[in-house]
């Protein structure tokens, strides 16, 4: 027996809504109406009414209890139809409890890219009358004409009619009764990936005597259909041939001799590794690392290695081995990098090894290609997914092998909502599909090595660097071992004494002179931009600084402008003091401009090219500089911290490190662990494929720890004192650490609000019994403005923070980072 419309309850769902909101656990309720009941379910994305505008929000439960408050109605599910699984919602609940961060601001990194809808406000008049009584200015005016010429118009149709800004002009009109607001769901879903093709139509009977670049272009075609037959010919391939040309085949068209058509980009078909994908020869320390992952592979339980190899030691082939197992029994393999822009090399050598069935995955894509290679992964269409931390997220339901490669690097934690560490995740990500996780470093976090030091995760070690490969004694193919590049480490306070005041020491200009004239490449490394990054008058000692940051300008010599690298504010150098009026104005510190510069001063000729984020500005890409390093079209690389992720550039016999002292002196828990690693991955990329390598490292504090264990490649003696030091202190690994920071536009204020959340979280300290717990603070940050807000920072510190920090409700003005890998 059916039930009548008019028996039949009421339902109601709870969802998590894309909302800042101080109690990150609230849910919001809305009536299910009836024509929806049957399309909505749990973990469902839906569009909900929130004040005037559309929100994206995630079904949490759908029940018939009638809440004791008026509620509005779920407005529609979103299209395509999008459901969390049940494995992506048990991830995203880990994720919102242990980084302290609204359920919907979990599930962010989950949802398919675009959505396939967007929200758009459209304006409309209240009464035929317009504006009625109502004194109107210009503008004001001109938008109700607008709306009474049009009917409904979207803000943002209007917004360009007019040609300004009508935020305040809108929100007057409305408060006035004379317009209304409205939000509707449009198509925002990315059209299918096209590409250009050709027909041939009338292949005989055109008289092309005066054309001859047509007449080239219609051999080009003919020859094509008698060996491919019919099938349309794509575009690309025409006009790649010698002597054809887009205006020929576009005359072709127009003469009706051959048809131009748009048709779907065709996907790659599936494809199994490339023959002889195993058949690369192990070194004795390779084949061994292999034999212990290959039977944790087989066990099918979840477990974590943690794979240690100097720099040039063949990780990335244990990844493929282990990936290429996986793929060829059906199961799915997750590789991340740091940075994708930076990840040319390895993606080349996956794309190489498992041709067609690597999907790259990040957000730079255009929209379309990232949309449309999801859904290929979700379909389980491609097995192996390449890409940042965000490709953990990828919708995939047979995961065999997550890969973090360089695990120690800090792109691997998000700084905003949900601040999670990808190497966190992927640890959740394997006990749910009980696989293995493999993190690779030359350089590993001290957490992790911890971790692996204390049996909690397996070590496994590649001692050696590879080289090419030989023939042995007996006629086996065998790898030559290379040394690891020689260590230089220069006293600058010697040099100094000794009157040599030129940026590059004695030594370092020795080297460089050598590797230049003997046709090999050297990398100079100095993680600071610009030319010179103090701007100081000589007089009365003024700095000149930022005046949205507490942060002094930088000079950048290429745009003549002092640029503040906080929030990109320019201004021009100043030709007198604007405190004193004095002219002199000194140019104090080195960037890579200057670096540059006295490159080409002291080798006249020499081929240089600056690596850093100025130089990626004008245009440039990643892959653009790389083919340059690699077809020995540079000499010298001058570059920030960029050129020390992981590439190999065959050519490079000289690594010079400007100032190792960089980041040693910063007032933060990791800068002896960050300094040592970038000052090895640096020199590592010296010597790969030829012995005799040198690095110099300049320093002014050369007896420090994390330079000398640097300078004899010696993690086990960085890591002893480094370990050491933190369980004195108190730091992560052996106390955990959580951080809270304010920014407000007004000190005072900020100040203020920081001191009241110190003292509740006292209180919430007391009122739990939470005995090992240390606060810390309220302090000013680091950098105490940034973009003219101030910012104040608490931190707690121990097994209890954690207990603490979830048991208080902050204003969404607050941002809780968990772990920090930083605490400036």
């Amino acid at each position: 027996m059916e039930t009548s419309a008019s028996t039949r309850k009421q339902l109601y769902v709870d969802a998590a809504v894309d909302t800042p909101v101080s109690d990150r656990r609230r849910l919001l309720t809305y009536a299910l109406p009836e024509h929806l009941a049957g399309r909505v379910a749990p973990r469902h994305l839906i569009w909900v009414p929130l004040r005037k505008e559309l929100r994206l929000a995630i079904v949490v439960r759908v029940h018939d209890e009638a809440p004791a408050f008026p509620v509005r109605p779920v407005y529609a599910p979103v299209e395509p139809a999008f459901c969390l699984s049940e494995r992506q919602w048990e991830l995203i609940q880990w994720i919102a409890e242990t980084t302290l961060c609204s359920l919907f601001e979990a599930a962010s990194p989950c949802l398919p890219p675009g959505v396939g809808q967007r929200s758009v406000e459209h304006l409309r008049l209240r009464s035929p009358d317009g504006a009625g009584d109502h004194q109107l200015t210009r503008t004001q005016q001109a938008l109700v004409d607008l709306l009474a010429e049009r009917g409904e118009t979207s803000l943002e149709a209007a917004r360009k009619a007019l040609g300004r800004s009508l935020t305040s002009v809108v929100a007057k009109l409305e408060a006035a009764g004379v317009i209304e607001r409205t939000a509707r769901v449009v198509s925002g879903a990315p059209r299918t990936p096209t590409a250009r093709y050709v027909r041939l139509i009338t292949p005989d009977g055109v008289d092309l005597h005066r054309a001859p670049a047509q007449r080239r272009a219609l051999e080009v075609i003919r020859r094509r259909v008698a060996l491919a037959g019919d099938e349309p010919i794509p575009w690309h391939d025409l006009v790649r041939r010698p002597g054809v040309t887009a205006a020929a085949l576009q005359a072709l068209a127009e003469r009706g001799v051959i048809e131009i058509l748009e048709l779907p980009s065709p996907s790659a078909p599936p494809a199994q590794p490339r023959p002889g994908a195993g058949s690369t020869y192990l070194t004795p320390e390779q084949a061994a690392a292999w034999r212990t992952l290959l039977a944790a592979l087989r066990a099918g339980e979840p477990e974590e290695f943690l794979l240690h190899g100097i720099t040039g030691s063949g990780k990335t082939e244990i990844y493929l081995r282990a990936a290429a197992w996986c793929v060829g029994r059906g199961k799915q393999v997750i590789m991340l990098v740091p940075e994708i822009a930076l990840a040319a090399q390895t993606v080349a050598r996956f794309n190489e090894r498992f041709p067609g069935q690597v999907a790259v995955l990040h957000s730079t894509l255009p929209p379309a290609t990232r949309y449309h290679t999801w859904r290929a992964v979700a379909e389980g269409r491609i097995p192996i997914v390449v890409g940042p931390r965000s490709a953990l997220f990828a919708p995939l339901e047979r995961v065999g092998l997550v890969i973090l490669d360089e695990e120690h690097e800090g792109a691997y934690k998000q700084d905003n909502p949900p601040r999670y560490h990808a190497r966190e995740v992927a640890r959740r990500l394997i006990r749910q599909h009980n696989a293995v996780l493999l993190l690779g470093s030359a350089t590993p976090d001290v957490t992790t090595y911890y971790a692996a030091e204390t049996g909690a995760i397996r070590l496994l070690e590649l001692p050696t660097r590879v080289g090419p490969r030989v023939l042995g004694k007996r006629g086996r193919p065998e790898h030559r071992t290379l040394d690891l590049p020689e260590v230089q480490v220069v006293d600058m306070r010697l040099e100094l004494s000794q009157g040599h005041t030129h940026i590059f020491s004695r030594p370092l200009q020795a080297a460089l002179r050598r590797a230049v004239e003997s046709g090999e490449q050297a990398i100079l490394f100095l993680n600071r931009r610009g030319a010179a990054t103090l701007i100081q008058c000589r007089a009365c000692g003024h700095v000149e600084q930022c005046p949205f940051c507490d942060v002094p300008l930088v000079y950048h010599a290429d745009q003549r402008l002092l640029l503040c690298h906080r929030c990109n504010q320019r201004q021009p150098p100043p030709s007198r003091c604007p405190a004193c009026g004095s002219s002199a104005v000194g140019y104090y510190g080195t960037g890579t401009q200057r670096v540059e510069a006295e490159v080409r001063r002291l080798i006249p000729g020499a081929r240089v090219l600056r690596w850093d984020q100025d130089a990626l500005r004008r245009g440039v890409e990643h892959r653009h500089l790389m083919q340059r390093v690699l077809r020995h079209e540079v000499d010298v690389i001058v570059g920030t911290q960029m050129v020390a992720k992981g590439l190999d550039f065959p050519l490079v016999s000289t690594v010079g490190i400007i100032n190792a002292d960089t980041l040693l002196h910063l007032p933060d828990i990791r800068s002896a662990e960050r300094t040592f690693q970038l000052l090895t991955q640096v020199a590592g990329r010296a010597g790969r494929r030829t012995p005799g390598a040198r690095v110099i490292v300049q320093s002014y504090t050369p007896d420090h720890y994390a330079i000398d264990a640097a300078s004899r490649h010696d993690y086990a003696a960085f890591y002893r004192e480094e370990i050491a030091f933190r369980r004195k202190h108190g730091y992560p690994p052996f106390r955990r650490l959580i951080r809270f920071v304010y920014r407000h536009p007004d000190e005072v204020t900020c100040q203020t609000t920081a001191a009241e959340v110190a003292d509740l979280l006292a209180a919430t300290a007391d009122r739990l019994g939470a005995r090992d717990v240390d606060l810390l603070g309220p302090t000013p940050a680091f950098t105490a403005k940034v973009r003219g807000r101030y910012q104040w920072q608490i931190l707690l510190r121990g097994a209890d923070s954690h207990a603490v920090a979830s048991a208080v409700d902050l204003d969404p003005g607050w941002a809780i980072d968990v772990d920090p890998l930083s605490v400036l």
